[in-house]
This record gives structure tokens, sequence and C-alpha cells, in this order.
């Protein structure tokens, strides 16, 4: 990066950059969930390592990322990507998630609604597995989906389980990477978690 780059002139490091294609665009939307959030809080059971945070003014993004993230969908594409290092709907397992601070889950899915934003799916990791999420909602013509991938250069072997009510097929605890392909054409996303062998692990298509 140039040291003249804007993005060191800023707090955090959340940036975009949108792609064009046979007159289709799609826009790519990388959040930094680490540097305004607030400490998280830990659990007293001893299952799970943070539980939901009980403070009012809980942040993950903070007011300055949240005012640019609102800016960002509402730039019209095709089809809008989302990266975020932490899951976003897997919410119950005790672990970093956008479900350790509530309001902000339900502030995240309001402003993508409000934005009219096309086809916003969600990419997150951390976790060292695995896995589809899928939560359909009123005043949304789309289900808003969270595919999450991590463990590429190792995996979470002691997976035993854990709920999440908005999971579609099965967990991947070994090691394994994520693949998004974009029809331009069809207004279709296939996702797919493929193992170090190439094998197909999990698949999920969505059509908007």
């Amino acid at each position: 990066m140039p040291d003249d780059a804007p993005s060191r002139k800023k707090e955090g490091i959340y940036n975009s950059k949108t792609y064009s294609k046979n007159g289709k665009f799609i826009k790519i939307i990388v959040l930094d969930t680490r540097y305004f959030r607030t400490s998280l809080e830990a659990s007293a059971n001893p299952d799970k390592r943070y539980e939901p945070h009980r403070a009012k003014n809980g942040t993950i993004l903070g007011e300055q990322q949240w005012q640019w993230f609102k800016k960002q969908l509402a730039e019209k594409t095709d089809f809008t990507i989302i990266m975020s290092s932490i899951q976003l709907l897997s919410a119950e397992h005790g672990f970093e998630t956008w479900g350790n601070f509530p309001k902000e889950v339900k502030r995240f899915i309001k402003v993508v609604k409000r934005s009219n934003a096309n086809a916003v799916l969600v990419l997150s990791g951390d976790r060292h597995i695995s896995e589809f999420s899928k939560k359909v909602m009123k005043d949304l013509d789309y289900p808003l989906i969270d595919f999450t991938s991590s463990g590429l250069t190792h995996s979470y072997t002691a997976y035993d389980g854990e709920p999440n009510k908005y999971r579609v097929g099965e967990v991947v605890s070994v090691r394994s990477y994520g693949l998004v392909d974009i029809s331009l054409n069809s207004n279709r996303i296939d996702m797919k978690i493929i193992g170090v062998g190439g094998e197909i692990l999990g698949e999920m298509q969505q059509d908007y």
C-alpha cells in the first residue's frame, strides 16, 4: 500500500471496491469488526467464552464506520458482497460473533433492508469451521446468507456440535476453503465448501 494511500489516514481498515463486467456491477465491502468494537463480555458458562453484551451503547463497527457502510450500500450495484471477519447470523456458540451485540445485528439487518441493495451476501470466517446460514425476512426480497469459510491451514478438529438456528446443511470441520461463483446472466450465486483434495464438502445456490 502506498504511503499516501487514503486508507492510512483513517481509523480502522474497512474498505470497498466495485467491479464491472458486461454491464453488471459487483461491490465488495470489507468491514472492520475489531478496531471500533466494544470489549467483549466473558461468559460465566464454562462451555462458552463470551455472552451477549448488556450495555446499550455496545458496538462492533462504531458510528463512523456505520455511516460509511450505509453510504456504500446506497450505491446501486447488481451484487453486494460483504466481508465480515466474524459470523453475522450464527450467534449461540459463545465465541466471537455479531450475536454478542444483538443490537448491532438488528441494525445491520435494518440498514440492509432500508438500502434496497441487490443480492447482499455475507462472507465470514474466524471459526475454523465452514457452514451456510440463511435468514428469510420480511421486507427483503431475498434471504440473507452468511457463508462461513475458515480452516484452510488448520481446522476445529475437536468440534462436536453447536446450535445455529439458521444453519443450512452440515458443518464442515476439516480443512477447507470457500468458493463463490457469481453468474451475471442468471443472477445466481453458487457457493461451495471445498476440501484439500478438491472434493465438494458442501454447496448452496441462491437466485436473486
